[in-house]
């Protein structure tokens, strides 16, 4: 005989930073809770990232493909979740910038937002018969691309601008560069003028992402002000 199900039904909503749309989710259970501490134990971020897709998976009610959903989507779709499954402050170590001792500073986890949305420009016009459709990545794009490494960041940098491509319209056509293989990306970039490239840079740098102003009096008297930005900073 099966046993009853327990606590599967959603109870809660969020609106997804992108695309607005709003979708119904449930906490995570003891079955994700433990994906997630292994995970987390194995220290590869890559593991991480897959039990955070496979969390959202499986505590969102509706039909979203998370493997479509920007970097800043799942890291707000997950930090909701999580304050409905075990709470919703969390405590921070911060390092006093005068003293340099940690500090334990608790963070309204339904205080953090996506910020950097409304200054969003996916057009960028690299002459005057031809302008580049941009697209935020994924973490999809991230752990499937052995160039994304922080120890060499111009090959990341090249890397990300080739997965933030989306369409390329002249007078005449649309290409969807999206179809294009990386070898064709490159070249195309490597085409590109200084003013060309840093147009596109840009919009790299500027991809939005969580963040959260802190402020604190550490034991030594200093009065902190920092700036959390990115789920890596609050958990």
């Amino acid at each position: 005989m099966a046993l009853p199900k327990l606590n599967d039904t959603p109870k809660y909503s969020v609106t997804i930073p992108s695309t607005q749309a709003t979708v119904r989710f449930r906490p995570f259970l003891v079955k994700e809770e433990k994906v997630l501490l292994l995970a987390m134990e194995s220290d590869d971020s890559n593991d991480i990232i897959l039990a955070i897709l496979d969390t959202i998976s499986a505590c969102v009610a509706d039909n979203i493909d998370v493997k479509k959903l920007t970097t800043y989507d799942i890291e707000y779709l997950f930090t909701q979740i999580r304050s409905k499954s075990v709470g919703e402050t969390t405590t921070v170590g911060i390092e006093c910038e005068s003293c340099k001792e940690p500090n334990q500073v608790t963070v309204d986890i339904n205080s953090i937002q996506v910020q950097g949305l409304d200054k969003v420009n996916y057009n960028v016009s690299l002459s005057a018969d031809m302008q580049l459709e941009l697209k935020h990545p994924t973490y999809t794009d991230i752990i499937n691309d052995p160039a994304i490494n922080e120890n060499n960041p111009t090959e990341t940098l090249f890397a990300m601008i080739r997965h933030c491509m989306k369409n390329l319209k002249t007078e005449d056509q649309i290409i969807n560069l999206e179809d294009e293989t990386a070898e064709n990306i490159d070249e195309f970039v490597g085409s590109m003028n200084t003013e060309q490239f840093d147009s596109v840079s840009k919009f790299v740098d500027s991809v939005p992402v969580m963040q959260y102003d802190v402020e604190f009096d550490c034991k030594c008297g200093h009065h902190n002000k920092k700036e959390l930005r990115g789920i890596q900073s609050f958990f």
